[in-house]
């Protein structure tokens, strides 16, 4: 039952957090808000690659993406292969959507170490969904009120 309602929940949070990165094109992918802040798309790359780092904390799981958007690194405006960065984001949602219904209900409740201290299982799902739909917030500003950096 757990497992089913965290479903439900990840789909839900995925049909509005999606929606801005879905949105992107390559005319508004490099607008941001202003020079010191991320682009869209760097966003949204930085989105599914914290996506496989949760994986990894909630189920183990072993990625063989490249992170070139988390872990302290800044935007320096460098080209982005857009279409790639929108696939990364659709299959991480998908895999995580895959893990939640492979993990049994007794799972859930079990505290596992995050980077923000121990924590239920359930309560980091919690967290990067919340995680998502703030960025997904940041790609909509920045595409709605931002512009491209310009060199």
């Amino acid at each position: 039952m757990t497992a089913k309602l965290l479903a439900n929940l990840w789909r839900i949070n995925q049909a509005s957090a999606a929606g801005p990165i879905q949105k992107l094109t390559p005319e508004t992918y490099r607008h941001r808000l202003n020079p010191q802040t991320a682009s869209a798309g760097f966003i949204a790359l930085h989105t599914a690659e914290s996506m496989h780092r949760f994986a990894a904390m909630l189920f183990g799981h072993q990625t063989t993406l490249e992170m070139r958007a988390t872990g302290g690194v800044s935007d320096d405006g460098s080209p982005l292969d857009l279409a790639a960065v929108q696939q990364a984001v659709a299959d991480a949602y998908a895999m995580i959507a895959a893990y939640i219904l492979e993990t049994p209900d007794e799972k859930w409740a079990e505290v596992i170490p995050t980077p923000f201290g121990d924590t239920p299982r359930m309560g980091a799902l919690a967290f990067l969904m919340h995680h998502n739909s703030y960025h997904a917030g940041q790609i909509a500003q920045a595409v709605k009120k931002g512009q491209p950096l310009v060199s």
